[in-house]
């Protein structure tokens, strides 16, 4: 894997997607959860929702009704960008999260996260997901210092998810592919009990 040596849960090079695409992608996830799960989500693109501060549109906003009418909803960000994302990104979605009062947020990243954020964004119940090439979860022992190539035979999803959560000596990494989507469905179940 091509990674990132002082972050080795970071990509090298930021995910080449384009932001539609990239979108399209989350989308295509997040509906999957709901149509495996038969979950009554309503997941809207570029939604719109209201706070104390005034309005705001969410790359992503979900919403879903449990316990016969309570309404729970998660604010989801992509951020497609070049660098690493920092505490203040998470910093900003939280702040959203309080404003609007949802339960949970979800940053999507094309190019990874700073240790700190990914601690942060636990510790307020956002989920923190790296989209990479898929290739990128072929791993294997070589020699020489390029990143092994998969077989030919291999098949992988064009992209992939890694969640990231924090453990006592490092990271945990989740991944999330079409068909591979439990660890998104996981976050999401537990939304309910934030």
């Amino acid at each position: 894997m091509d990674t990132n040596p002082d972050s080795p849960w970071n990509l090298r090079v930021p995910t080449s997607i384009t932001p539609v695409e990239f979108e399209k992608l989350v989308l295509t996830w997040l509906n999957r959860c709901t149509e495996r799960q038969n979950w009554r989500f309503k997941v809207t693109h570029l939604g719109l929702v209201e706070g104390s501060g005034g309005g705001y549109q969410i790359d992503i906003l979900v919403e879903f009704t449990l316990f016969g009418g309570a309404t729970f909803i998660i604010l989801v960000e992509c951020k497609h960008q070049t660098r690493p994302l920092e505490r203040e990104d998470v910093m900003v979605l939280q702040a959203k999260l309080q404003d609007v009062a949802a339960h949970k947020g979800i940053l999507f990243s094309t190019s990874g996260y700073q240790s700190g954020a990914i601690r942060y964004a636990a510790e307020y119940g956002v989920a923190t997901v790296a989209v990479v090439h898929g290739t990128w979860l072929y791993e294997t022992r070589s020699a020489g210092t390029a990143p092994a190539k998969p077989p030919p035979w291999s098949r992988f999803d064009t992209y992939a998810g890694i969640r990231l959560s924090p453990t006592e000596k490092g990271f945990s990494c989740h991944t999330i592919e079409v068909q591979r989507i439990d660890a998104l469905v996981e976050w999401l179940s537990s939304a309910s009990s934030a």
